[in-house]
C-alpha cells in the first residue's frame, strides 16, 4: 500500500511538471467582463476533464480594482502585449490594427471550418491586420435606438426608420409637449460628443447614408457622406440644442434612468426592457449603421510555441459555436457568429430577427497605427461643420487627408503637375529622337565631328534615361520605384558624358598608350562605367530602400523612399563616384580649354558639368529637408531631372544643330576652313606653346634647389597643356588632317 501511494504521488509529480500554466488578462471597462471568467472556469473543468494538462488564469481589470487603467489602457495595454507576460488577451476591438504585429496569426493554427464560423460576419473587419487573423470576436457590442413608448404611443408614433422620420416625429412630440408645459423632454440626444463615442455616432450616421444594404462605407468625400453631415446639422438646429448633442454617455444614462426623452440613440443593453429597441435609422427604409464595440481574443506572439500549442487549444474551446451559443442565451449578446441567428434553440431565447437586422460597421481602425489620434481628429473636424462654419466638403476632405497619401499623377482633380511632367518628356523625348537624323545628314556632318555618330546616339539616350527617371516620382510610391530612381539617373548620366570624356582623353595634347587605347576601345571604356554602376549598386544585398510615411498635420500626407544603412552606403558611393567623373572631365577640359578643333565643344561642355553640379546641389539640399508639401517634394526632382537631361543635351548636341542651321557653308567648305586655319597657325601655336614651354621649364630649372620642384613641374606642365592650340604632334597634322579629309564620308 506503501508502494502504491508512493507510485501515485510520484505520477502526480510528474503530472504537475508537465502541466502548462497559460495566463490571459482582460481590461474591461463596459461590463463585459462579466463573461470572461465563466468562459475560462468552463475551459478549465473541461481540460481537466480530457486531462489536458492545460490551466488558464485569468487577471481582470475592471473600473472596481484598477481605476487608473481606465485613463491610459492603451498605453497599458501596449506594454504588456509587448512582451511575453501574458499568453491570452481579451482586448477592445478597435486595437487590432495598433497590436497586431504582436499577436499570433491564428488562420495559421486553427481549422478552417473555425474561422468560417466567423468569417462571414462582421469579424472579418474587426480582426484582420494585414490580412492577418489575429483574434475572434468574444463579444459585440453596438448601438440602437430607444424610442419611448410613453410619448410615441400618446401620439401614435412608431419607431423611426429613416432620419426623416426622427426628426418629423421628434419635433411633432416635443412641440406637442411644449404646449402643456413639459419642456424638459429632449427630442433626440445624438450622443454627438468629444469622447469616443462621439466618434461611433459620427462613423455609424454617415454609414446609414449609403445607397444600399451591401454598399460599402461612403467615400469620403462624397455626395451621400456630405448629405450625411447635412442631416446631423439639420438635427441639431430643429430639434435640440447643441449642448444635448455634445453631452456625454452619463448623460445619455441619466436620460434613460428618468425617461425624459423621445428618442435616444445608445449601447445596445439587455436588460432595458421598458423601452422599445430598434435599429439607428438611415436616408431610408431598410438601411441603417451601427458601430460596433467589444473585445476580441488572440494570442501572443512572443511565447514558445509549446506555450501557442496549448493556448490554441484554449482559444479554439472559447470561441466555439458552442460556447458562443451558450453566451448570447444566457447573456442575450450579439455573436460575431451569425449562423447561431439560425438556430432554433437561440432564437426561442433571443430575438433573431432584431440581431439580424442590425447592420454593423467596425470602426475605421486600419487608417492609422494611432487609432486614438485619428479618432479624435475624425470627430473634431466634423464639429468645425456642426458646431462652426466650415463647409461640409472642406471637413470631409480634411478627414480623408489624415490617412490619405498624395502622389504625382495624371489626373488634374489634385494637381496638374504630374501631367506637365508627362507632356514635357513626351515632348523633350520626341525632339531628341528625332535630332538625331542630323548626325546622318551629309551638309550637317563636320558639326558633329566631336564624335563619332554612335556615341552621340548614346549620349543623347543617356538623357533620355535621365528623364525616365521623373517616371518613379508619379503615381503611388513603391519599393520597385525607390530602387530604380537612383539606378536609372546613374546609368543615364553615364551614357550622357561618358563618350565625351571618352573623346577628351583621346585628345590628351601628348600622345599617350592610355589615349590610344581609349581611342580604339570606345565600347569597352564605356561599358566598364557601366559596369561599376551596376556593381555599385549591388553593394546593398538588402533592400536598400523602406517606405515611410509624411505625416502632414491639416495637410497632404505622402510617402517617401528612405535609405537603409546598406542603401545609404550604395547612394553615397554613386554620388562620389559620379563627383569624381565630373572633376576629372573638368580636368581634361582645362587642359584642353584652347585646342583649336575642340575649342567651342570644350566651352559648352563646360557650361552642361557646371549646370550638373548645381543639379546634383538641389536634389540633395530637397532629399535633406523636411518637406510638407507633397507636390515640391515629388516635383521639384523631377523638374531638376528633367532640366538635367535638357542641359545635358543642349549644350553637349543641341547647339551643335542650332548652328548648322544658322551656318551656310558645305561640309567640304566647313572641314577646309579649319584645316587651312589650323595649318596657317600651326607654326605660331607652336612657337607660343615653346616659348610658353620654355619660360616654364626656366622657372622650374631656377627652383630645382627647392623642395617645390616636382609641384611646379607639373604645375608648369599642366598650364603649357592649357595653353596649346593644336597637339604635340604637329609634323603630322597635315598628314591626318589630308587622310581625315579624304575619309571624311566613311566617318559615321
Amino acid at each position: 500500500m506503501k508502494y502504491i501511494i508512493l507510485i501515485s504521488l510520484l505520477f502526480f509529480l510528474i503530472n504537475i511538471g508537465n502541466a502548462i500554466n497559460i495566463s490571459a488578462v482582460s481590461f474591461s471597462f463596459n461590463g463585459g467582463g462579466d463573461i470572461y471568467k465563466p468562459m475560462i472556469d468552463s475551459f478549465n473543468k473541461y481540460a481537466k476533464q480530457n486531462n489536458l494538462d492545460i490551466t488558464v488564469s485569468l487577471d481582470l481589470y475592471t473600473n472596481e480594482n484598477s481605476t487608473s487603467l481606465v485613463t491610459d489602457y492603451e498605453s497599458m495595454l501596449d506594454s504588456l502585449i509587448q512582451s511575453d507576460s501574458y499568453d491570452l488577451y481579451f482586448y477592445d476591438n478597435i486595437y487590432s490594427t495598433k497590436f497586431g504585429p504582436h499577436l499570433l496569426n491564428i488562420k495559421e493554427w486553427i481549422s478552417q471550418e473555425h474561422l468560417n464560423l466567423y468569417s462571414e460576419g462582421i469579424a472579418s473587419q474587426s480582426c484582420v491586420y494585414n490580412d492577418k487573423w489575429v483574434g475572434l470576436p468574444i463579444n459585440i457590442d453596438f448601438a440602437v435606438i430607444y424610442s419611448n413608448p410613453l410619448y410615441t404611443n400618446k401620439y401614435n408614433v412608431p419607431a423611426p426608420k429613416t432620419w426623416e422620420e426622427l426628426l418629423e416625429s421628434g419635433k411633432y412630440i416635443i412641440n406637442e409637449e411644449a404646449k402643456i408645459g413639459n419642456t424638459d423632454l429632449i427630442a433626440y440626444n445624438g450622443l454627438f460628443n468629444s469622447l469616443e463615442s462621439g466618434t461611433c455616432s459620427l462613423y455609424e450616421f454617415i454609414y446609414s447614408y449609403r445607397n444600399s444594404v451591401n454598399d460599402p462605407y461612403p467615400q469620403l468625400p462624397s455626395q451621400e457622406s456630405i448629405d450625411a453631415l447635412e442631416m446631423m446639422k439639420k438635427l441639431t438646429q430643429e430639434i435640440n440644442t447643441e449642448s444635448q448633442f455634445q453631452n456625454d454617455d452619463g448623460y445619455t444614462g441619466s436620460k434613460l434612468m428618468d425617461g425624459k426623452f423621445v428618442f435616444l440613440k445608445f449601447w445596445y443593453l439587455s436588460m432595458v426592457t421598458n423601452y422599445t429597441i430598434s435599429p439607428i435609422p438611415g436616408v431610408r427604409e431598410g438601411i441603417s449603421g451601427s458601430a460596433i464595440g467589444g473585445y476580441n481574443l488572440g494570442i501572443s506572439n512572443h511565447i514558445d510555441d509549446s506555450k501557442k500549442q496549448a493556448a490554441v487549444t484554449a482559444f479554439e474551446f472559447i470561441t466555439s459555436k458552442d460556447m458562443q451559443k451558450k453566451i448570447i442565451m444566457k447573456n442575450k449578446l450579439y455573436s460575431g457568429i451569425p449562423s447561431l441567428y439560425d438556430d432554433e434553440e437561440v432564437c426561442a431565447t433571443v430575438d433573431c430577427a432584431f440581431f439580424k437586422s442590425i447592420q454593423l460597421v467596425a470602426r475605421p481602425t486600419s487608417k492609422s497605427n494611432n487609432y486614438s489620434n485619428y479618432s479624435e481628429k475624425f470627430r473634431n473636424y466634423i464639429y468645425e461643420f456642426l458646431y462652426g462654419d466650415k463647409s461640409a466638403y472642406d471637413v470631409l476632405k480634411k478627414i480623408n487627408d489624415i490617412s490619405k497619401f498624395y502622389y504625382l499623377s495624371l489626373d488634374r482633380s489634385e494637381t496638374p503637375f504630374g501631367l506637365i511632367i508627362i507632356i514635357s518628356f513626351i515632348i523633350l523625348t520626341l525632339t531628341m529622337v528625332f535630332s538625331l537624323k542630323f548626325i546622318y545628314m551629309n551638309k550637317y556632318k563636320p558639326y558633329f565631328r566631336f564624335i563619332p555618330g554612335d556615341m552621340w546616339i548614346l549620349s543623347v539616350f543617356g538623357c533620355i534615361l535621365i528623364m525616365c527617371t521623373c517616371f518613379t516620382g508619379l503615381g503611388e510610391v513603391t519599393l520597385l520605384k525607390c530602387q530604380l530612381k537612383l539606378l536609372t539617373f546613374s546609368v543615364g548620366f553615364t551614357l550622357s558624358l561618358i563618350p565625351v570624356f571618352c573623346k577628351l582623353i583621346a585628345n590628351f595634347p601628348d600622345e599617350n598608350s592610355i589615349s590610344k587605347w581609349v581611342d580604339n576601345h570606345k565600347y569597352i571604356f564605356l561599358s566598364v562605367f557601366i559596369l561599376c554602376d551596376f556593381l555599385l549598386y549591388s553593394l546593398s544585398f538588402n533592400t536598400p530602400y523602406t517606405i515611410e510615411p509624411k505625416l502632414v498635420d491639416d495637410g497632404q500626407n505622402y510617402q517617401k523612399c528612405k535609405t537603409t544603412k546598406s542603401g545609404k552606403l550604395m547612394v553615397y558611393l554613386i554620388l562620389i563616384s559620379k563627383l569624381i567623373i565630373i572633376l576629372c572631365i573638368l580636368f581634361f577640359t582645362f587642359v584642353e580649354w584652347n585646342m583649336e578643333l575642340t575649342r567651342d565643344d570644350i566651352r559648352y561642355l563646360s557650361v552642361a558639368l557646371y549646370m550638373d553640379i548645381i543639379s546634383f546641389g538641389v536634389l540633395m539640399f530637397i532629399n535633406f529637408m523636411d518637406l510638407n508639401n507633397y507636390i515640391v517634394y515629388y516635383g521639384v526632382p523631377d523638374f531638376i531631372y528633367l532640366f538635367f537631361a535638357v542641359t545635358n543635351y543642349i549644350f553637349l548636341y543641341g547647339f551643335r544643330i542650332i548652328r548648322a542651321l544658322m551656318g551656310k557653308e558645305s561640309e567640304d567648305e566647313i572641314f577646309l576652313k579649319n584645316f587651312r586655319k589650323n595649318t596657317s597657325s600651326n607654326g605660331n601655336v607652336y612657337l607660343m606653346n615653346s616659348s610658353t614651354s620654355n619660360k616654364f621649364g626656366s622657372a622650374s630649372c631656377s627652383n630645382n634647389s627647392s623642395s617645390k620642384d616636382l609641384s611646379n613641374q607639373l604645375s608648369s606642365k599642366i598650364l603649357n597643356y592649357h595653353y596649346r592650340k593644336n597637339t604635340n604632334n604637329t609634323s603630322d597634322f597635315s598628314t591626318a588632317s589630308t587622310t581625315q579629309l579624304t575619309s571624311n564620308s566613311n566617318y559615321y
